[in-house]
């Protein structure tokens, strides 16, 4: 039976981390029920924020490989005096805010899923990575402050939707898989979490990509304006120019960004790049 997260961790002297916004998962049944979402999506696992090693000794006894991302050194000491010397695991001590992206994913193995207990303050840094790898991962199981899940699975017309739910609903298949309460955290956060899970739709070329991107991140810059104005404002469309595109698109041009679902953002941003609005 393995040691408890919060026994583990008291053994080897860790205390929380208060300005790295450390929250340890010590709840065993949940981490497995994580890893075991995860090791449905494949055998390879980089895992991001590895902590202690919570959700670490679960992917080990499912996966083949897991290699592990960690920026604090005394728990990359705890990670490796614990897992070392296991088959199939790996560990990498790096920062999520400056980490090569591409260098660590290649580490990882053939078709990783992206996993982990996400920080706030870098959770849109690392989505928008994975975005960036969207080819190459086998998707992603992610704990989130629950506000961050909401805005993923965000339908148009809600508060929520944005471009997270757009950018990252249009590239993966999004579900939040349960809600986790604060009590399975030492210390407590403030804040409800929940895990999500993201499956990749299919490949979709740089080429298409990054028009897409440019056009929603410049759109939702004034999310409440008809996009009309925005397109003017923004993208220096005239009156007919929008007229052509919203018609060839299926766009009313009278709506908001935060009312235009994901399939025609993706429309939109196609039909402006051949135009060389956008890219």
């Amino acid at each position: 039976m393995n040691e408890s997260q919060l026994a583990l961790l008291r053994r080897h002297g860790i205390k929380p981390v208060k300005r790295r916004g450390q929250n340890f998962l010590v709840d065993g049944n949940l981490a497995r029920a994580i890893a075991q979402d995860v090791a449905a999506l494949g055998q390879y696992v980089l895992e991001l924020g590895a902590g202690g090693g919570a959700l670490t000794v679960h992917l080990l006894e499912l996966c083949r490989r897991v290699t592990c991302v960690e920026v604090d050194r005394n728990l990359c000491g705890v990670l490796a005096a614990e897992y070392g010397e296991r088959s199939g695991f790996a560990l990498r001590e790096d920062d999520l805010a400056r980490i090569d992206w591409q260098a660590t994913v290649d580490a990882a193995g053939s078709n990783p899923v992206i996993a982990g207990n996400l920080p706030y303050v870098l959770t849109s840094k690392v989505l928008f990575a994975v975005a960036d790898l969207r080819d190459q991962v086998a998707g992603g199981v992610f704990m989130v402050q629950r506000e961050v899940a909401d805005r993923l699975v965000a339908v148009p017309g809600t508060r929520d939707y944005g471009i997270l739910a757009v950018v990252m609903g249009s590239l993966f298949d999004i579900e939040m898989t349960r809600t986790v309460p604060k009590s399975v955290f030492w210390p407590q956060p403030d804040v409800m979490s929940a895990v999500v899970r993201l499956v990749p739709r299919g490949e979709w070329p740089e080429a298409e990509y990054r028009p897409f991107l440019q056009t929603v991140k410049t759109l939702f810059q004034q999310r409440r304006k008809q996009l009309r104005s925005s397109m003017k404002g923004l993208l220096k469309l005239d009156d007919a120019a929008v007229d052509s595109v919203a018609e060839i698109v299926g766009l009313d041009p009278s709506s908001r960004a935060e009312q235009v679902d994901a399939g025609c953002w993706r429309r939109l941003a196609a039909e402006l790049s051949s135009r060389g609005y956008v890219g």
